[in-house]
């Protein structure tokens, strides 16, 4: 599963069809790679041995190094691409070996609109959909890929209520305080 709790922390991550989409990739270079290697076999007497030494053979390395070299970087990518939700903060991890990390932060309380929204039938089917947050400055953003989205949905909703009640007793708290000083 893609969600994890543990002591009112809440760590999500990206839908497992990530996983498929990249293993698709990744045959599909694999694929290329073997018709290569079965043209030079099949017809080596018939190619000149330079065109496989400097040609075929270097075109299969290439391209067998750079898949694997890909599925590498994309789950390290994968794995670091996280969504916490902790105490009344969001936190959006986008971290990968070569680019620039990316760490943002969410106050629940600034949150005015949450949405879950999917337009196509196999994001319905397996369940994976955009969450858009939406906050008070009218910034918005989209995180696609998200699982269970009713779910994040709803922790979120409930983490919001909170934080909201949290502050109104803190303002009361400091409002009757203010009042008796008085």
């Amino acid at each position: 599963m893609s969600y994890f709790h543990q002591d009112g922390c809440t760590i999500i991550k990206k839908h497992y069809i990530l996983f498929s989409l990249l293993f698709i990739k990744l045959s599909f270079f694999w694929i290329i790679s073997l018709l290569i290697w079965y043209i030079w076999i099949t017809y080596r007497t018939i190619i000149w041995e330079e065109v496989v030494i400097y040609i075929f053979f270097p075109l299969v390395l290439i391209l067998v190094n750079y898949s694997f070299l890909k599925l590498i970087l994309w789950l390290i990518e994968h794995f670091n691409n996280l969504f916490v939700i902790y105490n009344d903060q969001i936190f959006i991890i986008d971290a990968s070996l070569i680019m620039k990390n990316d760490l943002e932060i969410i106050d629940t309380f600034k949150i005015v609109k949450l949405d879950a929204y999917s337009d196509w039938l196999i994001s319905n089917i397996l369940w994976f959909w955009e969450i858009i947050i939406e906050n008070q400055a009218k910034e918005q953003k989209v995180f696609n890929f998200m699982p269970n989205p009713y779910k994040l949905l709803d922790i979120l909703k409930k983490q919001r209520l909170s934080v909201l009640e949290d502050r109104k007793k803190k303002y009361v708290v400091d409002e009757l305080t203010t009042n008796n000083k008085n």
